[in-house]
């Protein structure tokens, strides 16, 4: 783990839940639970680290509010002491209220994909949470307290896999999420999956499309996704990640998602990209995250862009000490703004610029590249370019 100018890491209660809903009689009252609401109004709270089946006992895991919330899971099924963890209100959430000690969730297989619009899955709701303590001196990014990650010697390709608007993912650390691939794998695994419903090789509800037409009509990609003050490829401790511990595959996979906002995450020590996107990224916006020692063992740049990426914005990061290029956009559709960004100390590995160019119309604007094994901006376009870059500073190259 590579430390920032000398300084080292350092290592809110759930709300008040509704009462539920009270239904008139003539001569009775009748307390009706409030799970007798639509899943996607359920704040749902996860009592226990375990990882196993559905059952009916004295704890409530995050397998079983992830169902809950997606409505694949009633809590009939549940015992009384797990409905009364699943409350009525006016926004779909899972919290967490996980014993002191037993904060790191590690799964024995993979979770069910996000699927309801709006969930916010919350780790700043885990009692000890402090949003006023800051990892690194250059950014705003405190302490995740709720883990996830693999069971030791089990590999899973992803950590959350999200395919419905709306969603936020908050608070949490993300890590060991990877897998061993082979030539006819489709899609990469990444502690954060962002795509349509199903997507190959996950395609149960139909088969395998024609090559030619890789995508059905209703293969929509989620919008407005936010993911937002995650460790995403390291533990809260930020003690030993890469060397004692699974290293993840990528840490934000933007497969096929529009208008997602990735914020103030720390996005660390990935076998490949911390963000990677693919089929349709447009207006992604990347904002004030530290993207540190990424590309170890694989794809090298810390931001890779693929597809298409109309009006997508990458702006405010430190991208820090990866193997390759700090934003390297590979044969994109669209444009893309990259400023006011610190891309310092980037290919360790190999020797990239530090910003490389593909396509035309981006903008790269007011940024600092410094200490860069290779060049500082590279433009790759035929017959001419018509990206901007001005304002960059530039030392060390």
């Amino acid at each position: 783990m590579r430390r920032l100018n000398g300084t080292r890491p350092h290592t809110k209660p759930s709300g008040q839940h509704l009462p539920p809903l009270l239904y008139s009689l003539p001569l009775l009252l009748l307390a009706t639970p409030a799970w007798s609401q639509s899943a996607p109004g359920l704040q749902i709270t996860v009592t226990s680290s375990e990882d196993g089946p559905v059952a009916a006992d004295g704890a409530l895991t995050l397998r079983e509010a992830i169902e809950l919330a997606n409505g694949t899971l009633t809590p009939d099924k549940l015992s009384s002491a797990e409905q009364a963890l699943v409350q009525s209100g006016t926004g779909a959430q899972i919290r967490f209220n996980l014993p002191a000690g037993q904060t790191t969730i590690r799964l024995n297989r993979a979770l069910p994909d996000l699927t309801t619009p709006g969930l916010v899955v919350d780790g700043t709701t885990q009692p000890g949470y402090d949003a006023s303590r800051s990892a690194i001196n250059e950014l705003s990014l405190p302490v995740p307290v709720v883990a996830i990650t693999a069971a030791p010697g089990i590999d899973i390709l992803r950590g959350l896999t999200i395919t419905a608007d709306g969603i936020t993912v908050r608070g949490l650390s993300i890590y060991g999420f990877t897998g061993t691939l082979t030539s006819t794998a489709s899609t990469p695994p990444a502690d954060i999956f962002i795509a349509h419903r199903f997507p190959p090789p996950d395609i149960r509800k139909h088969p395998t499309p024609a090559n030619f037409s890789p995508f059905y009509s209703d293969d929509v990609p989620p919008k407005n996704v936010v993911i937002e003050n995650n460790w995403i490829g390291l533990p809260p401790s930020a003690e030993g990640t890469a060397q004692s511990d699974t290293r993840s595959a990528f840490g934000v996979s933007v497969f096929n998602g529009v208008g997602t906002v990735i914020r103030r995450n720390w996005i660390a020590n990935h076998d490949g990209s911390g963000i990677i996107t693919s089929v349709d990224a447009s207006r992604t916006q990347v904002i004030e995250n530290a993207i540190i020692g990424n590309g170890v063992a694989g794809m090298p740049d810390a931001i890779r862009l693929e597809g298409t990426i109309t009006q997508s914005l990458i702006t405010g990061n430190l991208i820090c000490g990866n193997d390759g290029s700090g934003v390297y956009l590979f044969k994109p559709s669209g444009a893309a703004q990259i400023q006011n960004n610190q891309i310092i100390f980037n290919g360790r590995r190999l020797r990239r610029a530090a910003v490389y160019l593909m396509g035309n119309d981006h903008q790269v604007t007011n940024n600092q590249i410094r200490y860069q094994a290779g060049p500082g901006v590279v433009v790759a376009a035929f017959p001419r370019s018509t990206s901007q870059i001005q304002g960059n500073r530039f030392s060390q190259l």
